[in-house]
């Protein structure tokens, strides 16, 4: 081979190369829609809830929590003001002389709403890539899960300037629009943040995700609660009793632990900055910092009755949903056995 062809062989071969890495790094650092869209494939073994037969094709899946007079028996207890009198069980009032009445609950459809935390932390990751697009991952899969059960989806993703948010609406195309709309608003972050200079109150987009989210709901929210204060948690704990929460906590590894003794560079993509681990006592108290977040994230869950995943950026988000979600499990069934 003459030098000029060995000179042009390693120049295409470099060439290939960067735009290997240049592939990866998109990968690594934006939503990509048709990746989203791809996940429907992994998504048919995750269950949302009963596999039992619906009425009608249009029902959806799921018995509804909200009590009332529907098709279905669900227990009999005792007569309380207000209850209809012709649903009094008179065998069990006879038995106990105690006036007890039917209670039944209702065949209908639930919607699957899912947040979308895209706050400025949540552009961070040190392998694999950034916790943004895990969660974009983690909510692509559910949707789909929630579609292959006959359910509207719908979704709001914020930041912390804007959110976008879409009502549910039913099968595979509702699925579609809401991942272009996550897709879209992800990787135009900086476009969003110019778009709407002030910062909005966090609080109140709480407010407007309860008010818009229909009682009885499947919720997913895919977060790392740095944007969450105790007022949205006062908000979410209403999500939580009135419809069936699932929270993903999404964590990139270097928040847990500090890298080995050493100095880094880091970089926000305009600016760097290195970082010393030589002392052991940084690196422990750095340590003990998250495990206290994960602990108190972990008993707020369990007070109440959220499940909870927590997915690292580098994990395979489908198999942490099923190994956590599984098969034949409902999410509520799920979230009370969870501790």
């Amino acid at each position: 081979m003459s030098f000029w062809n060995k000179k042009q062989s390693d120049t295409a071969n470099a060439t290939e190369n960067i735009a290997e890495d240049t592939t990866e790094y998109n990968r690594a650092t934006r939503v990509d829609l048709q990746g989203l869209i791809h996940l429907r494939y992994q998504s048919s073994h995750l269950s949302l809830g009963s596999q039992r037969k619906a009425y009608s094709a249009l029902s959806g899946h799921y018995s509804s929590p909200l009590k009332g007079r529907g098709l279905n028996f669900d227990e009999v207890r005792p007569y309380q003001p207000g209850d209809d009198i012709r649903n009094i069980d008179w065998n069990v009032t006879a038995r106990t002389d105690k006036v007890h009445t039917k209670v039944f609950h209702e065949e209908r459809e639930r919607p699957v709403f899912i947040i979308v935390d895209l706050s400025s932390s949540m552009y961070f990751g040190s392998r694999h890539c950034l916790k943004s697009v895990t969660a974009a991952k983690a909510a692509a899969l559910f949707a789909w899960a929630g579609a292959d059960n006959n359910n509207r989806i719908g979704g709001l993703v914020f930041n912390e300037t804007s959110h976008m948010e879409m009502r549910p609406k039913g099968g595979h195309r509702g699925v579609l629009q809401f991942l272009k709309l996550l897709a879209d608003f992800h990787n135009n972050q900086s476009k969003n943040n110019k778009t709407v200079p002030e910062s909005q109150n966090t609080e109140l987009l709480f407010a407007r995700i309860q008010k818009v989210i229909n009682p009885g709901s499947i919720v997913l929210l895919a977060t790392d609660f740095n944007q969450i204060n105790e007022s949205c948690l006062t908000r979410i704990r209403y999500i939580a009793r009135h419809n069936d929460l699932l929270i993903t906590h999404i964590y990139d590894d270097l928040e847990a632990q500090l890298p080995p003794p050493g100095r880094y560079g880091i970089t926000n993509g305009s600016q760097q900055q290195s970082i010393d681990t030589h002392d052991d006592s940084l690196r422990e108290s750095f340590h003990q910092l998250f495990q206290k977040k994960h602990d108190d994230i972990e008993q707020f869950c369990m007070k109440n009755r959220v499940h909870l995943i927590n997915l690292a950026t580098q994990d395979n988000v489908a198999d942490q949903f099923l190994a956590s979600l599984g098969k034949d499990r409902g999410v509520r069934r799920v979230a009370r056995s969870r501790h």
